[in-house]
């Protein structure tokens, strides 16, 4: 346990990381990968987007997301990412030094950061109130990003993916592949393609996070996906040719050839046995989901224009719409129904039938200043990359890619299932037979625990052989009960019982949620009848245990008795509450554990009130504490 409740929980503690995000800085083109600290804010964005994934992963909260926020640095981030892919269009295929083995590592970093920078947006483009908050001008530029992304993939010949990667390729192949890549300059073009290839796939799942937001959206950015990309078009030509299935030759003993498919999950190329292939995977499942958002929603209606052009296009994925799609996502019966009806309506030949008027539209300026900047320096910067690439040692980029790999709990991280068990991707409605299993139960009781957190020296980081894999997405599991018994036998613990006032059900309801809210009452309190003898430290972990029953009728007393020795149905952990250190005078904190918008749908809140310390007793480490106040349970209904 004490990998949940000591500071090993995190890959970058909390401070550290806010201190990560208040150095970012914007990235000028002519010092990627020639400047002294690009090297080390390479491997700080890989830190937090690491350490974002695993507070996804986990289901804590995501603070490098909020730092990111808080500090305003997602801009820069942005504006990195678009200058990073000038310098691939423009500088990398000018340099020299990409024959040179001292600098093809560091080549690599360079190709590799596209992928983090676009990975930790699509962690942050999860969350509504990212993309609400993201200025207008920031989200035309990743909009038009993400649509050059999808331009590439549709049209990549299937051929070159096969031949030039080593995705669809055996252990023998891979081998002979290497070995005829004579030159680190085969080699860097090799990895790019495999690179763009899951770049485009991500950009995929950006472009789903942002059609679900569209009615929070100005009228430029709608008019921009809708009208200037069209990407509902680009989305059918997905659907109908997905570049993302690929049907494989595989040898067998008899000298024949059989047969397989292979999907595109988890960022990997699994084998599909023919029964699953119309089982989506994630990836398929943002395309559909994009759809739905741009084609049914009522802002997508109010502004996009279906011509006859359109019409034709749409009605080709109409086909792909079979019951068994309709029973994983449900909300595509609406995609179903508007593509039957559109294909009894009759349309105009072209867009404009709407009648004219002043149109305005808004233009990306920040990639198109960068270029103009530029336009006449590339050569240049090509050849100070070169005359630096004689200082370069693979040996140091090495090093320093090791200390990254190495950070403890790593390896919790890159273990992930990434196997072929297809999961719905996060936010995706769920079809009704797979709801959480506290959906149609009645929570009979809560047990809280509360462990202090000393401060103890680091232990020493465990020497480890550098691995560079591809991250799982899988839910963390949760530490057994040996390590959680040893935790408690070393730090302070607070154990308190709850009872659920079943009488107190209120039934509320949110955009997207609709759940019922119960009041807590403590039965016991380490061995005593009032709460307010519970204490709890500033720096604390928590545990919630959440019991359910059949039915409402069954008592809470009958629940107790019988489930003593039983699991849990759920359990939630918050490393730490990060309580402020008590200012002196009676105050009121609000927490909570678990979240509505993740796949437990659980939330415990907690009220924690720190009485004036003149009401205290002389013992100093009672002015750190909190005693508990009010608590609830949501549950869903």
């Amino acid at each position: 346990m004490s990998d949940t409740f000591g500071a090993s929980a995190y890959l970058v503690l909390p401070p550290d990381a806010e201190r990560m995000v208040e150095s970012l800085k914007e990235q000028p083109l002519d010092t990627i990968g020639v400047a002294q600290d690009w090297i080390a804010h390479h491997h700080t964005m890989e830190k937090l987007n690491l350490q974002a994934h695993q507070s996804a992963q986990k289901k804590q909260d995501n603070f490098v997301i909020e730092a990111l926020l808080t500090h305003q640095k997602l801009p820069a981030v942005i504006v990195n990412l678009l200058a990073l892919e000038l310098w691939k269009a423009n500088v990398l295929p000018l340099l020299q030094c990409q024959d040179s083995e001292a600098a093809s590592l560091r080549l690599y970093f360079i190709v590799y950061h596209e992928a983090t920078l676009t990975n930790l947006l699509e962690v942050a483009f999860y969350h509504e109130h990212v993309v609400e908050s993201l200025d207008d001008d920031l989200t035309i530029e990743l909009v038009d990003y993400c649509v050059r992304k999808l331009s590439w993939l549709l049209g990549l010949p299937r051929g070159a993916i096969a031949a030039n990667t080593t995705f669809h390729k055996s252990g023998h192949e891979i081998v002979q592949l290497l070995s005829a890549e004579h030159g680190a300059r085969r080699e860097l073009a090799r990895q790019q393609l495999e690179i763009e290839f899951r770049l485009a796939v991500q950009c995929v799942t950006l472009l789903r996070y942002v059609a679900e937001r569209l009615h929070l959206l100005p009228l430029s950015i709608v008019s921009r996906l809708l009208d200037t990309h069209d990407v509902l078009l680009s989305l059918a030509a997905l659907i109908e040719n997905p570049p993302w299935t690929h049907k494989a030759l595989v040898a067998t003993g008899g000298g024949e050839a059989e047969v397989q498919w292979k999907k595109f999950v988890n960022q990997k190329w699994v084998f599909v046995a023919p029964g699953d292939l119309l089982i989506l995977t994630p990836t398929e499942a943002q395309v559909w989901l994009a759809v739905y958002y741009l084609l049914c929603t009522k802002s997508a209606r109010e502004h996009y224009e279906v011509t006859a052009f359109r019409k034709d296009q749409l009605l080709r994925v109409r086909k792909y719409l079979n019951d068994l799609l309709l029973d994983q996502l449900p909300l595509l019966a609406d995609v179903q129904r508007y593509l039957d009806e559109l294909s009894i309506m009759q349309v105009g030949s072209s867009a404009g039938s709407r009648g004219g008027g002043l149109v305005m539209e808004a233009v990306p300026y920040l990639r198109v200043g960068v270029a103009r900047k530029f336009a006449t320096k590339y050569a240049g910067v090509a050849a100070r990359f070169d005359a630096l690439s004689a200082s370069m040692r693979r040996a140091d980029d090495l090093r320093e890619l090791a200390e990254v790999y190495q950070m403890e709990g790593i390896d919790e991280l890159l273990d992930g299932d990434s196997g072929a068990s297809f999961a719905e991707p996060p936010g995706a409605p769920r079809p009704p037979s797979s709801e959480p299993a506290t959906a149609t139960r009645t929570p009979r009781r809560v047990t809280l625990v509360f462990h202090d957190r000393p401060s103890e020296p680091e232990p020493a980081m465990k020497t480890k052989t550098p691995l560079i894999v591809e991250i799982g997405t899988s839910d963390a599991g949760l530490t057994n009960d040996a390590d959680r018994a040893a935790t408690r036998a070393t730090t302070t613990v607070v154990v308190v019982e709850c009872a659920v006032d079943a009488e107190s059900r209120k039934e509320m309801e949110t955009k997207t949620h609709r759940y019922a809210r119960y009041a807590l009452r403590v039965v016991t309190a380490d061995d005593s009848s009032d709460k307010r003898d519970a204490t709890v430290a500033c720096r604390a972990a928590a545990e919630a245990q959440i019991w359910f029953g059949d039915s409402e009728s069954d008592s809470v007393d009958d629940a107790d008795d019988d489930n003593d020795s039983a699991t849990p149905v759920v359990t939630l952990t918050c490393p730490d509450l990060q309580l402020p250190t008590p200012s002196g005078r009676r105050e009121k904190l609000w927490t909570q554990l678990g979240s509505l918008q993740e796949a437990s749908l659980v939330v415990v809140q907690c009220q924690f009130v720190s009485d004036d310390p003149s009401n205290q007793d002389d013992d100093s480490s009672a002015a750190l504490q909190y005693r508990l106040g009010a608590l609830f349970l949501s549950v869903p209904c």
